[in-house]
């Protein structure tokens, strides 16, 4: 985890040089030479705050500040944000251009001169009007964090016995205790989720952020959690961080709720069973044929898996209904189009937000509640998910 976080580190930091490079390159070629001076001094105070989270992250050194005040958290937020987005344009811009010069060689010298300082107004309007639609999203996607919403879900299952039909869910994923999600950050979520009373709750995984103790604001923020026929959960990704899953889930399941190892739990309403399969994270240790080698195949099933990726394998499996987390929705979303969302999520998983189906089987992702990385969220509001069966 520290080799990660030092690699993330040095990510930004060298996106921050390069992006004070070239903006004072671009100040000293117009007529406000004389500011350019300043600003590696304004890139160095934004990205303060950058250097005092790791420190307190890493070594776990106590700065007499509170780190998790919004008059310390938003300028941060807000900077990076924007400036990562500045960033990825700029490197597409610069790719653009490539391509431009190479057509402007085809061309005589005349239009190419034509081509070039059109290129060149061009260039300078387009950048500060990315700037500004940068910064704006960026602080709205900060003040708006933690703005949730209830998704109220009915979800049709194919020969779903009648016992079961109209079970209610409460689905709650990614909290991602810590800096960014501190334990008045989580209650009214909790609160909302008691509010609905659904006769299920499942959480699948991602508790924390980095840090065992980040666990007890999550127990003592959810301690009031109740549900009819139980409250289950499985482990994320960032609870095999910190290396000691294990003990993670034994605190979680010493406050009720029933924390699923690549295993099922038989729940039985009006005497009809079903069963509530957990399976580790994917990279840590999965196990669905372990989890359910003693299941038949008309058994009605319901799978947590932190990430969605293998939907389409436990489909195959029989599953009829699996719950996922770990795309945040997107976290950033900058469009979406039809089903298809315009996110950095979208390399790594078709599957980001939402009721996906293949076949009979269905698999439900929620954008969950936290943040990683940076506290933004665009066009992905947290989410509660209140499911029926039907």
């Amino acid at each position: 985890m520290l080799i990660f976080a030092f690699f993330m580190l040095s990510l930004v930091l060298a996106v921050q040089v390069y992006l004070c490079k070239k903006l004072t390159l671009y100040i000293e070629a117009t007529n406000m030479r004389k500011i350019s001076k300043f600003i590696p001094f304004v890139f160095g105070f934004f990205n303060l705050p950058t250097i005092l989270i790791f420190i307190n992250r890493t070594i776990k050194f106590q700065f007499p500040l509170d780190l998790n005040s919004p008059l310390f958290i938003y300028p941060f937020s807000i900077w990076q944000g924007a400036t990562l987005f500045i960033f990825i344009v700029i490197t597409l811009g610069e790719l653009i251009q490539k391509f431009v010069r190479f057509i402007s060689k085809k061309l005589n010298q005349n239009k190419e001169r034509k081509l070039n300082e059109s290129r060149r107004k061009f260039i300078q309007t387009a950048l500060l009007g990315i700037s500004a639609y940068a910064f704006a999203g960026s602080t709205l996607g900060t003040i708006a964090r933690n703005d949730f919403k209830v998704e109220k879900v009915k979800i049709k299952i194919k020969n779903l016995p009648d016992e079961l039909k109209e079970l209610t869910i409460g689905l709650i994923s990614d909290i991602h205790s810590g800096i960014f999600m501190n334990e008045e950050d989580m209650k009214p979520y909790f609160e909302t989720l008691n509010s609905l009373k659904p006769d299920l709750i499942l959480m699948p995984g991602d508790f924390i952020t980095s840090n065992l103790e980040e666990i007890y604001p999550f127990i003592n923020a959810s301690k009031n959690l109740k549900a009819k026929y139980g409250i289950f959960a499985t482990l994320g990704n960032h609870e095999f961080f910190t290396r000691q899953p294990q003990r993670i889930a034994k605190i979680i399941e010493e406050n009720g709720v029933r924390v699923l190892r690549n295993e099922a739990e038989k729940v039985e309403i009006n005497g009809k069973k079903f069963f509530i399969i957990g399976i580790d994270d994917l990279r840590y240790g999965a196990d669905l044929d372990k989890a359910t080698r003693y299941l038949e195949p008309g058994d009605f099933k319901i799978l947590l898996s932190h990430k969605p990726y293998d939907f389409p394998k436990f489909a195959q499996k029989g599953i009829q209904l699996t719950v996922s987390g770990h795309t945040h929705g997107g976290q950033i979303v900058f469009a979406k189009i039809d089903d298809t969302y315009i996110a950095p999520a979208s390399l790594v998983s078709k599957f980001i937000a939402g009721h996906y189906k293949l076949g009979d089987f269905h698999l439900y992702v929620t954008r969950g509640i936290g943040v990683v990385g940076l506290p933004i969220r665009l066009n992905c509001p947290p989410e509660i998910t209140y499911i029926t069966l039907v």
